[in-house]
């Protein structure tokens, strides 16, 4: 198992890593100090997520904290023989904190298995913006839709109580996955969850994207934008136009 845990905290007027623990091939670069917020990226020292692989992360985020975590690449799940491999994510964030947690686009290659799994806990009065952008496979290789099984479940909790889930199982011998109610005929697909945002803003960003499909709906609490296109920068472009008003960078 690879650990990577960090807790950010406002001290002395900005946002700083208070306490970090990661183990390989997963670490942090050292933090970027941006305006109003600061950035950390995750790496990896392998070149993708290899058969085997169990990746557990743990944000926190405290009171008046605002952190943006990205990653350092798109995130490769190479082929797998039998158990695939697997990502559990935890998230907390304290009232008045704000998280941008906006990892890279996640590439199936041809025969992997992979498991993630995001639990995120809010309180009343925090932000925050969660991205998930997925590719069906590697289009130069002839390996769209050839992986075995992807699943990402997510699940939101604002005050110990579940607010949203989005649970994803995709399978391409049991569904015809380039279809209607998956990837509409697009290369890729992404979802991303926001809390603590005007909708207004986020309406105003999906009235100008033209390279696919995109919509939004309200969930329980916070909203949902569901997007669709043949390429992961104009999806990314459009969630960080979406993110925008949480930062003045």
């Amino acid at each position: 198992m690879s650990v990577l845990k960090l807790t950010a905290e406002y001290k002395n007027g900005r946002t700083v890593i208070t306490d970090s623990e990661f183990t390989a091939p997963l670490k942090i670069a050292l933090p970027f100090y941006r305006t109003d917020h600061t950035e950390v990226m995750m790496m990896a020292a392998s070149a993708g997520i290899l058969e085997g692989d169990v990746y557990d992360i743990e944000i926190t985020v405290r009171e008046k904290a605002f952190l943006k975590f990205t990653g350092q690449s798109y995130t490769k799940v190479f082929k797998a023989d039998k158990q695939g491999a697997s990502q559990n994510v935890k998230i907390t964030v304290e009232k008045g904190g704000t998280l941008i947690y906006d990892p890279c686009p996640v590439i199936p290659f041809g025969g992997s298995i992979f498991d993630s799994r995001t639990d995120v806990y809010l309180s009343k009065g925090s932000r925050l913006a969660m991205t998930d952008i997925l590719a069906s496979g590697r289009a130069a290789m002839n390996e769209e839709f050839a992986f075995k099984s992807y699943r990402s479940r997510t699940a939101v909790h604002i005050d110990g109580r579940l607010s949203y889930l989005d649970n994803r199982r995709l399978v391409p011998e049991e569904a015809p996955l380039r279809g209607i109610g998956f990837f509409e005929g697009y290369s890729h697909t992404a979802s991303a969850y926001f809390y603590g945002i005007d909708k207004q803003p986020l309406e105003d960003a999906l009235s100008g994207y033209s390279s696919g499909e995109a919509a939004l709906s309200l969930a329980a609490a916070g909203i949902s934008v569901r997007a669709a296109g043949n390429g992961a920068d104009p999806i990314h472009r459009l969630f960080e136009t979406m993110t925008k008003t949480l930062s003045a960078d």
